[in-house]
């Protein structure tokens, strides 16, 4: 039985997910949570949580993680070199689960991951953690994909809706569905996963709030908003070839072309009901109806 998870340290936690993760954790009521930063970092959080600091090397790592049961890792961008460091760290000061930062698509799909040099990273990272799991019985941990934020991504149009303009981005035809997920609910998803440490040992988990196709979103959209909205078309291969480009030029902009392209591109297991199969009700995830989500998000409310 594997053993039970009580002090938990969230490695970052000022990025996007650190506060529905952080609320997550204080409404579950039985963590001990620490927040792990460097030293210069403003980042304020609530009152009652621990503040560590570390300034990211092995040896402080290890000091800052002694006592922890449980390690979330929220480092956005970190290279591979240092998510190996947060693993080796984890380890030697004997953390039982690390939650690796994931957080995406379908990790597990050769297609989706074929695509970007950042998909094939956090595989690398997944087999590597993987491989010190079987090493080390006490060790173990856990990946989770939500696909993109839907709460987040409405309210800045990262995937092609314009809340200002009223226009679309659609990327092929419209009608491949994909899961997304609302902050919340990873949030919920990891407060789940070291509630249930056995349940969810070296697994790699699926969550989402609804899995709507991009026509499906447009239309909750136009009726929530009243209005028509105009609609411009891009292929998928052309979506992520375009990305590259500006990639290339230093556009980071580009990044969102290619995403969009894996998450929609058919064959790339975003469908996660049908690709993975969904852990919401094992990490007791509440039903979310789109429509309601999508007008509470556009009436500025939190979802």
């Amino acid at each position: 039985m594997a053993a039970s998870l009580k002090n938990v340290l969230l490695l970052g936690g000022a990025g996007t997910l650190g506060s529905p993760i952080i609320k997550a954790l204080v409404a579950n009521g039985t963590f001990t949570i620490s927040v792990l930063s460097r030293p210069d970092s403003k980042s304020t959080f609530p009152t009652g949580l621990k503040r560590l600091t570390s300034d990211f090397t092995k040896p402080s790592l290890v000091e800052s993680f002694k006592g922890q049961d449980a390690v979330v890792d929220l480092v956005a961008q970190a290279s591979l070199d240092d998510c190996k460091r947060f693993i080796d760290a984890a380890l030697e000061a004997g953390v039982k689960r690390f939650i690796l930062s994931e957080f995406s698509g379908n990790m597990g799909n050769e297609a989706n991951v074929s695509i970007a040099p950042l998909f094939s990273h956090r595989v690398a990272v997944r087999e590597y953690a993987r491989a010190k799991a079987d090493a080390v019985p006490d060790f173990s941990f856990t990946t989770v994909s939500n696909g993109p934020f839907y709460d987040w991504a409405i309210k800045n149009g990262s995937i092609g809706f314009n809340l200002e303009t009223h226009t679309a981005t659609i990327y092929g035809d419209g009608n491949q569905p994909a899961s997304v997920a609302t902050l919340s609910s990873v949030g919920q998803a990891v407060a789940g996963i070291l509630a249930k440490p056995a349940e969810t040992a070296n697994k790699s988990l699926f969550v989402a709030s609804f899995t709507p196709t991009q026509n499906e979103i447009l239309a909750v959209l136009e009726e929530v908003t009243g209005e028509k909205w105009e609609v411009n078309k891009i292929g998928i291969a052309d979506s992520i070839t375009q990305g590259f480009q500006a990639l290339g030029k230093g556009d980071m902009s580009g990044f969102v072309g290619v995403f969009m392209g894996s998450t929609y591109g058919p064959g790339n297991g975003n469908d996660f009901p049908k690709s993975g199969g969904l852990s919401n009700e094992l990490l007791g995830l509440p039903k979310e109806d789109m429509k309601a989500v999508t007008a509470a998000i556009l009436e500025g409310k939190d979802v």
